[in-house]
């Protein structure tokens, strides 16, 4: 039998714009230091940071639609997972309970966080795969020469 991937919860930190004002998510690990800069759309930023701010829109938006709908069917989001990341392009899928079957589907991260927030279902992510990350990141750092920085406006993510 496959041994199970351990999975690390991560955090949303916040939205913000890197320098060429396109929105970066930051998510950080729940119980560590480890931090997570994944480039979204602006729609997505929107929605999230709304979320994260606490304003409903005065109609629902998608994300918020898609949250009543597995509402309505029965269905619950039990977490998103950040499944993979290949070439500076991140992958997640949500896990959901309906019927009591465990169902699978592929989604954009910004779209699962966003999902996640209004469900109230933890963002997770493959040990292996942050370890990963993060490796790749220092020694992009190390060939460029710095660090990349992000600076949400509450703490600034290297």
């Amino acid at each position: 039998m496959a041994q199970a991937k351990e999975l690390v919860e991560l955090k949303v930190e916040g939205v913000a714009l890197d320098t060429g004002n396109s929105p970066v998510v930051v998510l950080r690990e729940a119980s560590g230091k480890r931090s997570l800069p994944i480039w979204i759309g602006q729609a997505e930023a929107i929605a999230i940071t709304m979320k994260l701010e606490g304003h409903d829109a005065p109609r629902p938006l998608t994300h918020d639609l898609l949250n009543n709908v597995l509402k309505e069917l029965g269905a619950k989001l039990t977490r998103v997972v950040i499944a993979d990341a290949k070439d500076n392009i991140y992958y997640a899928r949500l896990d959901l309970l309906a019927d009591g079957n465990e169902k699978r589907i592929d989604c954009r991260p910004s779209d699962g966080i966003a999902l996640a927030l209004r469900a109230g279902a933890p963002i997770m992510i493959a040990e292996e795969l942050l370890e990963r990350i993060e490796r790749e990141r220092k020694e992009r750092e190390e060939r460029e020469g710095g660090k990349v920085v992000i600076d949400t406006g509450e703490t600034t993510v290297h």
